[in-house]
């Protein structure tokens, strides 16, 4: 087997459990969302399931990471390794995210959002899971269409700037509240935390790019 064959070797079955990977992560956006749709609609008791699943999701995330840091570790003739690592890195910092999110929440149980507050957290979640879920559509887009995968890696850039744009709305918004300072900290540091997800996601996208471009015959 040539160095070029042993390259593209490592580079398929890397892309293929990075796929794997991007699918988790998604899921863990996806209950993410949940769980914070719960707590506008003021639904109590089920907050404790929802931070056991984004834990469970975020392990699962980060046992297939050290699958693929493995693999790249070892693949030593591979092209674009860096790239495939900060793929990989900055997928998986979606997961410890969407967890640290769920802590955020542990200190806004009792704190029941108003109508306002539920509109900028609506806008926060529609663009960060616009930008995850692109995100990994390009990553399965990698194998087969390296062009669609930099189409749709672009189309993150923009779920991104949506959710900079709705992230800093959102901060004006609670420096113009009369919160309670405790209450307004931690709805900070959420929101940052939410704006934060979408700016990995973009990272990712990023790096999709990369790869993907250099991909195309």
């Amino acid at each position: 087997m040539t160095l070029e064959r042993a390259g593209n070797r490592a580079e398929y079955k890397a892309i293929a459990i990075a796929q794997d990977h991007a699918g988790v992560v998604l899921q863990a956006a996806k209950a993410l969302r949940v769980m914070i749709e719960d707590w506008m609609e003021g639904k109590k008791g089920r907050h404790r399931d929802h931070f056991n699943k984004l834990a469970k999701l975020e392990r699962k995330a980060d046992s297939i990471k050290r699958v693929i840091l493995d693999e790249l570790s070892v693949a030593e003739t591979m092209l674009r390794r860096s790239d495939y690592f900060r793929l990989v890195m900055r997928t998986d910092d979606i997961a410890d995210l969407c967890e640290a999110s769920a802590w955020d929440l542990s200190g806004l149980e009792e704190f029941q959002p108003d109508k306002k507050t539920r509109g900028h957290f609506k806008a926060m979640l529609d663009a960060l899971s616009d930008a995850v879920y692109k995100m990994r559509q390009a990553i399965l887009f990698l194998k087969q269409n390296s062009d669609k995968a930099v189409e749709m890696a672009m189309e993150v850039d923009s779920a991104e700037r949506d959710a900079d744009a709705a992230h800093r709305k959102f901060g004006q918004f609670l420096y113009q509240s009369n919160l309670d300072i405790k209450v307004l900290l931690r709805l900070k540091d959420l929101g940052q935390h939410l704006e934060e997800i979408a700016d990995a996601a973009e990272d990712a996208a990023d790096a999709v790019r990369i790869i993907a471009i250099a991909r195309i015959p």
